[in-house]
């Protein structure tokens, strides 16, 4: 009994602690504009330096549930299309990324070539034979696999903190995290066969065969079970009006997936993503996630600062040019490998760097690898311990690395701009103050054929309709073989906008896809121009409000502009007037606006609805004159909260 009263007692000065650790952390690391995980790792190594945590192993654990809330997150941002398209990347490019990184390691260090990582070592540092010497290949094998994972917790919540997770090189860099998960099943079923030393074709294979069947199959049978499960499940929660057995729910979903996955063999990260992908196409999806967030943020930063009590400073002290050769050379091969990777599966050069850049750091999966290999026997404890210090270390490296990639990145841009200009310079517009397109999809192209048309000059104009300049990072949009001006670069960067000659720019239009990129496009865009009109297509009520309180002058709903052109399609067929048709869209278009400006000046928090529905608004008014529904264009116009009276009486007028 004093046991567990002291246990529990252990346990609450932990998590004051910890709570003191956050409130200084995350304000000061965010003053500095620094990323907050590196104070919370900082804080790690502090308090377990000083003995501030008394109970490490129940805080790990307790810790491990915000990688699971994090990775619950992730899978509410993804609809089943996303998921299919992220196929693509995980079984693609992640598959080769962890064979060939496993199999780089690895060979760096098999006994049989002479364990050249070894020699290395002995010859620059005069490293001890003892501590850095590979035995076996069984122990090449283990290194080089659980050096090939990287960290989801540190990856994925810089991608969150930027906004960058619905980029593509954002989905390559999620793909191929999630075939890191999947591979962990493998994985830990090839210790057991290393430690027992029977290490043939015949014994493992078939091993291997079975347990990925039945983990598979488990897995399917999970999936289609809470399909068909959890929808009915929120659906009796949600109508007992109760937030307090919601948000057990949600704990429930994420938990107990996690826990049927781990007993299939899965990593229980897996689970929770799985749990967060089923739930991305219900009515729920929002309500879940903000409920959630809470827990997954604090949760997060206790990893984080558990991570941290996990570098022993004595051997990193006696040991740091080991562990200085060794973090080099693992941030170096994982780079390269997925670099070359990326550039094979369609991504950009500047996509690859960032994306390698961002990998090639250690993962938490990496803990559970060597310490289950260190159990039986096919690690030592103490290089065990050694490569832990490289693996925290390079995790605690990730903001750095990513902003290298983000740099680079831009370098590469620029230069493959500069070329391009110089191999065909003819063919760009020597304009000053051009119409500049960002982002040169469809929906750019269609822009770009409105301004080149004669029936687009304006003052200033010319028989070639308005100069435009549009910018992509997609090498294979951007080309002029059809006649468009387009430059290969990030141009929403005003850098790269100069490079290219742009001095003024008669208007912006901002073309991304997603949300956070927009808004940041917008951003960057209005500090850069503060004149200059920004125009933005906006996927929903909530993403307009963002990009116009970013700067954006103004911004179209993509989905709402075809909803009108359908239902209008709809009415003419229908057999309704061309001009009542046209009347309805006009009034429906304005009534977006105000609700759009009514939500702006309110700045009103959470999810938008896009639209009030049309009907209620039919509805109040034939409830104020007593009379029955009319879906006349005078009745709808004879609400003042639709058009006003000058808009009736030219409409009256056209008719008659």
């Amino acid at each position: 009994m004093d046991v567990s009263l002291e246990t529990i007692n252990d346990l609450g000065l932990d998590t004051l602690t910890f709570l003191v650790a956050t409130v200084l952390v995350v304000p000061s690391f965010k003053a500095f504009k620094a990323s907050p995980i590196l104070g919370f790792l900082l804080s790690g190594v502090v308090m377990n330096q000083l003995g501030l945590i008394r109970n490490v192993t129940d805080i790990k654990a307790l810790s491990e549930l915000g990688i699971l809330f994090l990775l619950f997150e992730m899978g509410l941002e993804l609809s089943l299309a996303r998921l299919k398209a992220l196929a693509k990347y995980a079984f693609g490019m992640g598959f080769a990324q962890v064979l060939l990184s496993t199999v780089a390691f690895a060979a760096f260090e098999l006994p049989p070539n002479g364990a050249l990582g070894t020699r290395l070592l002995e010859f620059l540092f005069h490293s001890r034979p003892d501590l850095v010497n590979i035995r076996t290949v069984d122990e090449a094998v283990v290194i080089g696999a659980g050096l090939s994972l990287s960290s989801s917790a540190f990856v994925l919540q810089l991608l969150s903190e930027k906004g960058e997770l619905p980029t593509r090189f954002g989905s390559a860099t999620l793909g191929i995290l999630l075939f890191q998960d999947i591979a962990v099943v493998p994985l830990l079923v090839i210790l057991p066969i290393l430690e027992t030393g029977n290490f043939s074709q015949e014994s493992l294979w078939p091993v291997m065969a079975a347990e990925s069947l039945k983990a598979l199959g488990g897995l399917g049978a999970l999936s289609l079970g809470g399909q068909l499960l959890l929808r009915r499940i929120f659906e009796v929660v949600a109508d007992s009006r109760s937030s307090e057995a919601f948000v057990a729910l949600c704990l429930l979903t994420v938990t107990g997936t996690s826990l049927l996955t781990q007993k299939l063999g899965f990593s229980d990260t897996l689970g929770a993503f799985l749990a967060g992908a089923l739930l991305a196409e219900t009515n729920y999806r929002t309500q879940v996630e903000a409920d959630i967030r809470p827990f997954r943020g604090l949760l997060l930063g206790l990893f984080f600062v558990t991570t941290g009590t996990s570098i022993d400073l004595q051997l990193l002290i006696r040991e740091w040019p080991n562990v200085l050769a060794l973090l080099g050379g693992l941030i170096a091969i994982k780079t390269l490998i997925t670099t070359a990777i990326g550039n094979k599966v369609g991504l950009s050069l500047p996509e690859s760097v960032r994306t390698g850049l961002l990998l090639s750091q250690g993962g938490e999966f990496a803990f559970v690898v060597f310490a289950l290999a260190n159990r039986l026997g096919v690690l030592p404890l103490e290089l065990n311990r050694l490569l832990i210090i490289v693996v925290v270390l390079s995790m605690a490296l990730t903001p750095f690395l990513n902003e290298i990639g983000r740099k680079l990145a831009t370098i590469i841009e620029l230069k493959i701009q500069q070329d391009s200009t110089e191999i065909k310079k003819v063919e760009i517009p020597k304009v000053a103050e051009p119409v500049v397109i960002v982002g040169f999809g469809q929906t750019g192209q269609v822009l770009a054929n409105f301004l080149s048309t004669p029936l687009a000059n304006g003052p200033g104009g010319d028989v070639e309709g308005w100069p435009y300049l549009a910018f992509d990072l997609d090498p294979n949009r951007v080309s002029r073989t059809l006649g468009f001006p387009v430059l290969y670069g990030d141009g929403s960067r005003p850098l790269v906008l100069q490079t290219a000659g742009v001095v003024k720019p008669k208007a912006l239009m901002v073309m991304y896809t997603g949300r956070g990129s927009a808004v940041q496009a917008v951003e960057r865009l209005r500090l850069a121009f503060p004149e200059t009109p920004i125009f933005a297509r906006a996927q929903d009520l909530g993403h307009l409000l963002e990009l116009k309180q970013a700067g954006a002058t103004d911004a179209i709903l993509e989905n709402a502009e075809t909803s009108l052109e359908l239902g209008s399609v709809l009415l003419r067929g229908l057999g309704v007037m061309p001009d009542d048709v046209n009347f309805l869209r006009r009034i429906m278009r304005e009534s977006l606006d105000v609700q759009a400006q009514e939500a702006l000046e309110k700045k009103a928090g959470g999810e938008f609805a896009w639209v009030k529905p049309f009907q209620d608004k039919v509805r109040d008014h034939s409830t104020k004159t007593g009379s029955k529904q009319d879906l006349s264009t005078e009745s709808l116009a004879s609400n003042g909260s639709f058009v006003d009276n000058s808009s009736l009486e030219k409409h009256r007028d056209s008719k008659t």
